[in-house]
């Protein structure tokens, strides 16, 4: 992991990830700069690594368990001693009404923490974010290399 540059405007930090070591680094990173309740966006193209860098958040958040990417289920639920942790993949909503039937104003509790991909696909449904997570290819290197961009809001 290769911090890039940090800005204190609203607190945004940039990283280069050019091996998974590198990703779960950054999770590490990003997970002890959160506090409940969150709403986090990620944001990247397929392939981009969103659920990889959402693992490693998660374990450094302490979870220990599987973490699957919801695609078909649309939400995960990772329960920790002091938060709950929702990830939310929402490629394949067809309508941001959809989630009206998922019910996530009731999610939405002090003790929250939402780690959402595609949350475009959402617009309009989903709680603003606290912060956001830019993922894209790194200009310039192998194709494994990323460079991640994590704001707070």
């Amino acid at each position: 992991m290769v911090p890039v540059r940090h800005s204190n405007k609203r607190m945004q930090k940039s990283f280069e990830s050019h091996s998974l070591t590198d990703t779960v680094e950054i999770g590490e990173t990003i997970a002890a700069q959160l506090t409940v309740p969150a709403c986090i966006y990620l944001e990247g193209g397929m392939g981009a690594g969103k659920t990889t860098l959402i693992k490693s958040i998660l374990a450094g958040l302490g979870y220990t368990g599987q973490v699957t990417s919801p695609t078909y289920n649309l939400i995960h639920e990772y329960p920790l001693a002091d938060k709950t942790v929702y990830h939310m993949d929402l490629y394949r909503l067809e309508d941001p009404e959809e989630l009206a039937y998922l019910a996530i104003e009731d999610l939405w509790q002090d003790d929250s923490l939402f780690l959402i991909e595609w949350p475009e696909r959402g617009a309009g449904w989903l709680p603003k974010p606290t912060a956001k997570v830019h993922i894209r290819p790194h200009s310039n290197q192998n194709a494994d290399s990323r460079l991640v961009t994590f704001e707070l809001l």
